[in-house]
């Protein structure tokens, strides 16, 4: 039997500068809406980025299609798109796909519109891609989700990768770079990337909310700090002897294995009301 995923759901919007702070508390509180719908998994908020520059895109996850339906088609989130339709700038960019369920895997969805007549070339580059990303470090998997008539008008291509490291190095590489040169003269308009898995690391999203980037640098270094201080005296009462560059390694090799099993789990938990604040 297919192992069946959650389907998702993926909203991007742009907003008006002078608005920013208001769309931020609507946004906020869209997704505590769809929160508290039967069936409702998780919904991430990630502001603008060099993926999709000037968009906000919410991520959704639901239990079934039925229940991801029943959210989208709700009166709350009706009322809530209505008070919010003066803060908007554009049009609004919705995507239903189903993505992989991994815990350890980060998962991108690249969206555009194609031009019209070139769909045949587009399948040969899509082919093209998939050699590329078979030999790629890290790849898992990719699936190309075509458009649907009166429901979704982008073309998509989701793909996964092992780590967050991974698809960072997808995404920087020169393949890539040589892919998208193949590829955009058939597309119509902007291309865009939005990542909705495994970026989350030491701060896994609420269902409401990213924590911001301040408090998470503030509890970054609260638990950095002493960890630095005291593998520093535990390295130089044990291995004195080390050049620089090793000690420099052995420190942050047992500071990031500290930091992500030990210490950073225990404070995003203790800390966890004042993050989502």
């Amino acid at each position: 039997m297919t192992e069946q995923h959650p389907p998702t759901v993926i909203v991007a919007r742009r907003f008006a500068p002078e608005h920013e702070r208001d769309a931020e508390r609507w946004l906020r509180h869209l997704s505590e809406a769809a929160a508290a719908m039967p069936g409702h998994l998780d919904a991430t908020t990630q502001p603008p980025n060099s993926q999709h520059p000037g968009e906000w895109v919410i991520v959704y996850r639901c239990e079934s299609a039925e229940t991801l339906d029943a959210w989208l088609t709700s009166d709350r989130r009706q009322e809530l798109l209505d008070a919010g339709a003066d803060l908007l700038v554009g049009d609004v960019r919705e995507q239903v796909v189903v993505l992989p369920d991994e815990d350890e895997s980060v998962t991108a969805v690249a969206s555009f519109r194609l031009r019209s007549g070139v769909e045949a070339d587009f399948r040969q580059r899509y082919r093209d891609l998939r050699d590329i990303l078979d030999r790629f470090d890290g790849f898992i998997r990719s699936e190309l989700v075509e458009p649907v008539p009166g429901t979704q008008d982008d073309t998509a291509i989701v793909f996964s990768f092992t780590s967050r490291a991974a698809l960072d190095r997808w995404l920087d590489s020169d393949e890539r770079r040589d892919v998208l040169a193949a590829i955009d003269p058939l597309l119509d308009g902007e291309r865009t990337v939005n990542v909705v898995g495994g970026f989350a690391g030491w701060f896994p999203a609420s269902s409401t909310s990213t924590p911001t980037r301040w408090k998470q640098a503030a509890l970054v270094l609260l638990a950095l700090y002493p960890t630095a201080l005291v593998l520093g005296y535990a390295r130089e009462a044990i291995l004195p002897d080390l050049t620089t560059p090793l000690a420099v390694l052995v420190g942050n090799v047992a500071g990031v294995a500290i930091l992500s099993w030990i210490l950073m789990p225990a404070l995003t938990r203790r800390f966890d009301g004042w993050l989502r604040r």
